[in-house]
């Protein structure tokens, strides 16, 4: 199942109230399609006969004679209310998600999409990203209904659209000049930054299937302008991130300069600590955001401005200095932990990729040390791995402080934990000289 669509309950009881909780307050309020708090009785009344089955057997022959009356419905009323078709629709959905098939019903979910009733248009939305793939013979009907829908005024309407792309686009939908709409959407000035986050994610699902679709010399100057000008909004600065990761995965060169924006604005979030209170995850400020900034500028080597770079060493220092001191604090809880612990060991990372911070390299020797004697199992397991990183580039003092720590790594080859083992044996390994061996 599609990850967009993975939020939806799958308890048998949950699904009407999913359904018909879709729609904004103000849309749901107001549309003549939502009858009742219970709009879908006949929906419900169908999922507990499910519930109540008694067995497999009882099961499938509950929805054997569902069945037949939804085709029955759908052959002798062909223009059916748009509250009927909806509701036989979700019945096939649930259906499909129970394990049988239902293609029958595909092209009706397929008609409620390209419905100007935007209750109708969000349930067939909901079953085409559930129902369908990206080579699904049944794509290209869908092709003008969402190039419709991506220039509507509405961006309740873009939204749709855009999360099926996100789901399912492929190919066909790229050379059906979907992306060509997706990018539009992401590059206007005028997107709401709901449509810019989703724009963002389909056209990285567009680029991955067909990657002609974004080049360097396009883009180049694009990313860095959308990323300045989106800072605002960091939600929409992790999309654009996300989508700047998925494009410089195989091929970095192009995008050399986004390296000092996004300098820029992770020292406005470390050092400056410019962003709203929403984006605090226990205390730690956007620690997704700031992990695809860090594993990005491990893309490059160490090549920005003399600005760019003293900025970085002080975001370096920064980090160091708190992941120091709250990664082996007994009082935070384990999500605080958590993500310190992943933003600490990715400037950990980009430190020794630069590897032109002599001062830093000892620093993180030494913290790697105090990391390999904590009771973390994963904590030591990555301090022993990034240990091993650090000895391949380690200058001859850095090379020192790491031979301090033998005894501790040779200590953790009898570790209960077989992953620590192994990564301890490595690294003793990389340790090995004349003097030490």
């Amino acid at each position: 199942m599609n990850a967009a669509m993975s939020s939806l309950p799958t308890l048998p009881g949950a699904l009407p109230s999913a359904i018909t909780s879709l729609a904004p307050v103000s849309m749901q309020s107001s549309s003549s399609d939502y009858r009742s708090k219970n709009t879908m009785k006949g929906l419900a009344n169908f999922i507990n006969d499910i519930s109540s089955s008694t067995g497999k057997e009882a099961e499938r022959k509950r929805i054997n004679k569902e069945l037949g009356h939804i085709r029955k419905q759908f052959t002798e009323h062909p223009d059916m209310n748009g509250y009927k078709r909806k509701k036989y629709v979700c019945k096939l959905l649930y259906i499909y998600m129970l394990g049988y098939e239902v293609e029958f019903g595909y092209m009706h979910a397929i008609n409620l999409v390209k419905s100007f009733k935007f209750s109708e248009k969000q349930i067939g939305y909901l079953a085409v990203g559930v129902l369908l793939h990206e080579a699904h013979e049944l794509v290209p009907l869908l092709i003008q209904a969402l190039s419709d829908d991506l220039g509507a005024r509405s961006e309740h309407t873009q939204c749709l659209a855009l999360t099926i792309v996100a789901n399912i686009g492929g190919r066909q939908m790229a050379e059906a000049q979907i992306a060509p709409a997706v990018s539009k959407l992401l590059l206007a000035k005028t997107s709401p930054n709901m449509v810019k986050k989703k724009a963002a994610l389909s056209m990285l699902q567009l680029y991955r299937k067909c990657p002609d679709l974004i080049t360097p010399d396009l883009w180049g100057d694009r990313i860095p302008q959308l990323l300045t000008l989106s800072f605002k909004d960091l939600g929409v600065v992790t999309s654009i991130m996300s989508l700047l990761l998925g494009i410089t995965k195989t091929s970095p060169e192009g995008y050399e300069q986004c390296v000092d924006p996004i300098i820029d604005m992770l020292g406005k979030i470390v050092l400056d600590k410019d962003y709203s209170r929403e984006y605090l995850y226990y205390t730690v400020a956007n620690p997704w955001l700031q992990v695809k900034m860090l594993k990005f500028l491990q893309r490059y080597p160490c090549t920005a401005t003399k600005e760019a770079n003293a900025r970085l060493h002080e975001i370096l220092s920064r980090i160091l200095m708190f992941g120091d001191k709250d990664v082996l604090k007994q009082q935070p809880s384990i999500n605080h932990k958590n993500a310190m612990s992943c933003v600490l060991f990715e400037a950990i990372e980009l430190i020794i990729h630069l590897a032109c911070y002599p001062e830093l390299l000892h620093k993180i020797a030494q913290l790697l040390g105090r990391f390999i004697k904590t009771k973390y199992t994963n904590i030591r397991y990555l301090a022993l791995n990034a240990m091993a990183k650090l000895r391949a580039v380690a200058d001859p003092e850095t090379v020192a402080i790491i031979n301090t720590h033998q005894d501790l790594v040779i200590h953790s080859l009898t570790d209960y934990d077989i992953s620590i083992r192994r990564m301890a044996l490595d690294l003793l390994y990389s340790m090995c000289s004349r003097s030490t061996s």
